[in-house]
């Protein structure tokens, strides 16, 4: 008689501890899932309050740490003309595009609207981290140094995502 609630205490013990470890997998999941809606909700934030037709270099992923922005093309993000001054290869960690859907807006790997080269469109209007991302010459997304406007008809294939 003794043996059926020890053996159900037993089976209870076993199916809590079971149940222990899985909880604390899904808070630590949610948690992660709560941080990547954060930082959409960021960028999502900084393109409702973005002039229509710039380009928004920031500093810090997620649309953080505002570096420039820009209506017009650049041919040297690094120099001290055009309308983005003095950014460093690697600076740009993530950035937002308003435009209509006519446009696009071509990052380049080089100065002077050199080297690979990728759109970015209305359609995708903000990457909220460069970093793994790349040109499709293997250069790092992060390393763009120019960039101009054009028609998203223009683009051909050269879209990022």
């Amino acid at each position: 008689m003794r043996r059926i609630p020890a053996a159900f205490a037993t089976l209870a013990l076993a199916v809590l501890g079971a149940l222990v470890p899985a909880t604390g997998a899904q808070a630590s999941t949610a948690s992660t899932a709560s941080t990547a809606a954060t930082a959409s909700e960021a960028c999502e934030n900084a393109w409702h309050y973005a002039r229509g037709g710039y380009l928004y270099l920031y500093n810090g992923i997620d649309c953080s740490d505002y570096l420039a922005s820009t209506a017009a093309g650049d041919r040297d993000w690094g120099d001290s003309s055009g309308s983005v001054h003095g950014v460093a290869v690697g600076t740009v960690k993530s950035l937002l595009f308003k435009a209509s859907s006519a446009l696009a807006v071509e990052l380049y790997a080089g100065t002077d609207h050199t080297g690979s080269h990728v759109c970015l469109t209305r359609s995708e209007p903000y990457l909220t981290e460069l970093g793994g991302a790349e040109f499709p010459d293997g250069t790092p997304l992060d390393a763009a140094r120019s960039h101009r406007w054009t028609w998203a008809s223009a683009c051909d294939d050269r879209f990022l995502g």
